[in-house]
This record gives structure tokens, sequence and C-alpha cells, in this order.
């Protein structure tokens, strides 16, 4: 069910999950691929509340390194969302896959097991490697890494991927560095 998404190793997704009230939210995490699917979801979060209390997540298969920087670092609008089935889907998803949930706690960090349920491929198209974009992807990382546990070592490492992103990004990537720099005060 899965060969067509292409997860391998860990793969960046931006999860939505819904409250108990009807809320939806979203936030970036890594896909992890070993023979089975998982991720590593910090248990101080909205997107773990969601999932504990519901035990589905939707994983939105997106190119906008913008929506990678604002579902990491804010709350994104409700415009940005589209119910499918019950279930928040990101409107600039290419492709989504509704994944039933079993977490296995732990203090900080729960992993949780993903079975899938539904999917949907949207849009196939062909993106060649953007050096600028993954750099993005790994500066949004650093960024709540930065957050969580407040260790200078990953501004230094943002700064790198800004360096990428300013010689191998496109126009979208830029803005989105920028913004991810902006929501840490500029660090």
């Amino acid at each position: 069910m899965m060969k067509e998404f292409g997860f391998r190793g860990i793969s960046e997704v931006i999860a939505t999950t819904i409250s108990k009230s009807g809320e939806p939210n979203a936030a970036p995490i890594g896909i992890i691929s070993d023979g089975n699917l998982s991720a590593r979801v910090y248990t101080n979060t909205q997107t773990y509340a969601n999932i504990k209390a519901t035990k589905k997540m939707v994983a939105n298969i997106v190119d906008d390194p913008m929506l990678f920087v604002l579902s990491a670092l804010m709350k994104l609008s409700l415009d940005e969302f589209r119910m499918d089935d019950g279930n928040p889907v990101l409107k600039a998803a290419k492709a989504w896959i509704v994944f039933e949930c079993s977490i296995v706690d732990d203090p900080k960090c729960a992993t949780v097991i993903l079975l899938p349920l539904r999917k949907k491929i949207l849009k196939r198209s062909i993106q060649p490697v953007n050096r600028g974009f993954n750099a993005v992807i790994e500066a949004t990382i650093y960024a709540t890494r930065y957050l969580v546990m407040k260790d200078p070592k990953y501004l230094g490492w943002i700064e790198h991927c800004e360096d990428i992103v300013i010689k191998c990004g496109g126009e979208r990537e830029k803005e989105a560095i920028l913004k991810l720099k902006e929501f840490l005060g500029g660090k």
C-alpha cells in the first residue's frame, strides 16, 4: 500500500491531527521507515495530545518549504485545512495518508506506530532535488529542537543551513528561512 509514496529512512511530512473538540493542528514530523512505519513525537505537543485522544494522524506530502516552517513554529490558519472523512488534510498536499496510531510512551518523546488506513495521491509531479529546500527542512528541525532543548549548537547549524539556502534555494526557500529566523528573534 505504501510503495508509491517512497518512504525510506526518515521522510519529512507535515502531520495533521485533530483535537477531540474538532480543532485541526499541523506539525512537521519524520516518518521512519525500517520495515515498519513509525514517528517520534514530543509528549508536550498538541500533535501528541491529539494522537493520544483520537488514535489518528494524517501524513501530508507537501513541497512548500514555507508550510514546513509555519507549521513547525506557529499555528496554521484554518484556511490551510480541509476535512476529508473527518480527518484534517492540508489543501496544499500533493498526497496524504491517514494512519491509525498506537503509542509507545516515553516521558519526553513517544514512538508512534503507524498503520495506513487510507491514502490519496492528488498530484504527481517531477521535483528535482533542491539543496535549498532540503536545508530549510533541516533548519526547521533544528529550530524545533532549539526551542525544546535551548542548546545553542542548533543556532549554528541553522546558520549553516541558511548559507545553503542563500546559495541553492529559490525565492520560496529564501522566504522560508527568513521567516524561521524571524520567529527565532533573528538568532
